[in-house]
């Protein structure tokens, strides 16, 4: 066993009857990451030295067509289709310490994972340099591709954001580095970004992923390194924000979860509704702070998400006994 895990078995092993505890399991484990997340930091900045990029042409993830997990929603009622969030699934690795900050037995982080790695910028097998820096051609993940710009969907649903460094990885013979994108507005995702001990990056300057002066996005483009975003929001329109198009299947597929139970998708609607009850209490406060505008567009919001909770009540108790006086006719009087 090594020794951050012996110092963890340690903090967890009984304390004496009577005996103060100086803190709970979720400290030490917590203790323990911010240790491991310092020192695979460090191995990603040496993997990354020295420091190369290229544009970051789309973000994009991809799924088959029968993952209920990963696939593209559609509401009933009228033409929008979404990306929805999942609890995040851990891949064993091998490696000293298979401990992650984004899936663990205290943490399950809520939100999207985008690749951020794109086509060599010179590549043989594009020789007109028409895909250069864009996605690659395949995917493990399945055809059906979902891409975007990353400014243009920082804009729309996070114009302030934190970067942090989450992990960095070996499989088989690739690297991977995984950062947060944490919205200004998602409170929970801050906190346990930082009670884990993630390192908050500068957006402007780091060697992983950056915004230059123009406004573009760069990313690392070092030997067999791939970039994943965790992009911390519950849902992601793909109705007006970037494309769907269809990509190559790549010769290792990898699946998630094909069918969801009933509670299942229970689970992940109630991880969605409880993310946004905590997040619109600190912006109800702003709103009293005189945060954003004071217009008809925030009367519709606030209407809309109060007629929502109205729905949600009304869905959780049932359909109502008619009673007798709604399906009886009444006497009328004929008296003057």
């Amino acid at each position: 066993m090594g020794a951050i895990q012996s110092f963890l078995a340690a903090d967890l092993l009984p304390h004496p009857p009577h005996q103060h505890r100086p803190y709970e399991p979720v400290d030490a484990y917590c203790r323990m990451l911010e240790t491991l997340i310092q020192k695979r930091y460090q191995e990603a900045l040496t993997y990354c030295t020295p420091a190369t990029s290229q544009p970051c042409r789309r973000i994009y993830r991809n799924w088959h067509p029968d993952d209920q997990q990963r696939q593209e929603k559609q509401l009933e009622h009228i033409q929008s289709r979404f990306l929805l969030s999942y609890p995040a699934e851990k891949y064993n690795l091998v490696r000293d310490d298979d401990h992650s900050p984004i899936v663990n037995p205290f943490f399950n982080l809520s939100g999207l994972f985008f690749c951020a790695t794109g086509s060599p910028m010179e590549s043989e097998l594009d020789p007109t340099g028409a895909g250069a820096g864009g996605p690659v051609a395949t995917s493990p993940y399945g055809k059906t591709r979902f891409q975007v710009e990353f400014g243009q969907l920082q804009r729309v649903l996070f114009p302030n954001f934190k970067l942090y460094f989450a992990d960095h990885y070996k499989v088989v013979g690739d690297w991977y580095i995984q950062l947060i994108v944490v919205p200004s507005w998602n409170v929970k995702l801050e906190e346990q970004c930082v009670q884990q001990g993630m390192i908050e990056l500068d957006i402007q300057c780091n060697p992983f992923f950056y915004r230059a002066d123009d406004g573009q996005y760069w990313v690392s483009n070092s030997p067999k390194l791939w970039m994943e975003l965790f992009i911390g929001c519950d849902t992601i329109p793909t109705t007006d924000l970037g494309e769907v198009v269809e990509s190559r299947l790549h010769e290792k597929v990898r699946k998630t979860r094909n069918r969801l139970s009933e509670q299942e998708e229970r689970e992940r609607h109630a991880r969605v509704i409880e993310n946004v009850a905590r997040d619109l209490v600190k912006l109800a406060e702003g709103l009293r702070q005189g945060l954003g505008p004071m217009d008809r567009e925030l009367v519709d919001l606030t209407y809309g998400l109060s007629m929502s909770r109205t729905q949600l009540g009304v869905m959780q108790a049932g359909p109502q006994p008619v009673g007798p006086a709604e399906h009886e006719p009444k006497e009328i009087s004929r008296e003057e």
